[in-house]
């Protein structure tokens, strides 16, 4: 199976690409070793993407998204609660996202949320009330193809060795 490294001019520039056609891509980092440990950020420019890739971990699997994800965006109040309910259907794995980082002393990360009923959809709306948030349908992250490429960072020799996620 042929790995690519997150380094790749080919995976480079098709981002490049994306980001020319699509106004913000979304990006999935899963951290290896790190019980499960993941993050989602969305990128508008390429020289941001290029910075976050620089300051990831060795073998941290990335998963780019070209489609617009999480369409339904804005503060987190009651009517915004009320339109995601009723526009994710019952049943459908969802994912919130907010856009702001949270910071806890030298920590940040973008929080994230996610489940399948409504009852989980308006408890994770609740803990990010006041919030920019981006929510939707979870992002197909194991369908690799034309809309959605994954990569690795490379050990420190250039070498992509996957850890476990």
């Amino acid at each position: 199976m042929d790995l690519t490294a997150s380094t790749d001019k080919t995976f480079l520039e098709m981002l490049q690409r994306w980001l020319v056609d699509q106004r913000e891509i979304l990006l999935l980092f899963r951290y290896p070793y790190a019980a499960g440990s993941k993050s989602f950020e969305f990128f508008s420019s390429y020289e941001a993407v290029l910075d976050r890739l620089s300051e990831l971990p060795r073998r941290t699997s990335v998963i780019a998204f070209k489609q617009p994800q999480l369409p339904l965006r804005g503060v987190v109040d009651d009517g915004f609660i009320e339109t995601c309910v009723r526009d994710i259907p019952d049943g459908s794995e969802f994912l919130l996202v907010e856009t702001t980082r949270r910071v806890y002393g030298r920590a940040s990360w973008f929080h994230d949320a996610d489940g399948t009923t409504h009852a989980e959809l308006c408890e994770a709306l609740e803990d990010s009330r006041g919030n920019a948030v981006a929510v939707g349908l979870y992002p197909p992250w194991l369908e690799e193809g034309l809309d959605v490429v994954s990569s690795y960072v490379p050990d420190e020799d250039g070498v992509v060795r996957p850890g476990a996620y």
